[in-house]
């Protein structure tokens, strides 16, 4: 402990104290090593190499398509619903793909109401006999509003009951 020759004078029992210390730092380790060793001969598990699946595949590169897409709902919107719904924190990707489905569920229901739409505006043409000419302008050409004689059926399909309000005259 000494360098350079010199001479350290120590009391026994600060000699005694720093060889202790030593020795303990040496049973410290070589007990800490044996405990080591000895849960890796209990916990020796061989871990085997699962080969991905065709669904983990798929999943990974849904998971890489949603990065790059931008949905027409904001992550924030979403997020604020997620946690006013009870989530803290979610994963960004997971708020992406709820996002997505969101979208597609709306869009499947804004579709379904068209198609009523277009239905109910073809059989008033075709029960009321004849047409005028402003009716008969090219299906492409004609613009369709959306009303709740046309959401209400299409968010029926999709298991949403949905009622008018009652007028109190």
């Amino acid at each position: 402990m000494a360098s350079d020759g010199e001479d350290i004078s120590l009391t026994p029992a600060e000699s005694l104290a720093s060889a202790t210390d030593t020795e303990d730092e040496d049973t410290n380790i070589t007990v800490q090593s044996d405990l080591e060793s000895e849960a890796s001969e209990e916990f020796d598990l061989e871990v085997e190499e699962v080969p991905a699946t065709s669904d983990d595949i798929d999943f990974d590169e849904l998971m890489q398509q949603l990065e790059d897409y931008t949905p027409t709902i904001p992550d924030a919107l979403t997020m604020h619903c997620l946690r006013s719904a009870g989530f803290s924190e979610v994963d960004p990707r997971i708020v992406r793909l709820v996002a997505v489905s969101a979208q597609k569920f709306i869009s499947d229901i804004a579709n379904d109401a068209l198609q009523h739409c277009k239905t109910r505006t073809t059989n008033i043409q075709h029960s009321s006999g004849h047409s005028s000419s402003k009716d008969k302008k090219n299906p492409k050409d004609r613009k369709y509003t959306l009303a709740m004689e046309d959401l209400v059926p299409a968010l029926g399909d999709h298991g949403i009951t949905m009622r008018k309000p009652q007028y109190f005259v």
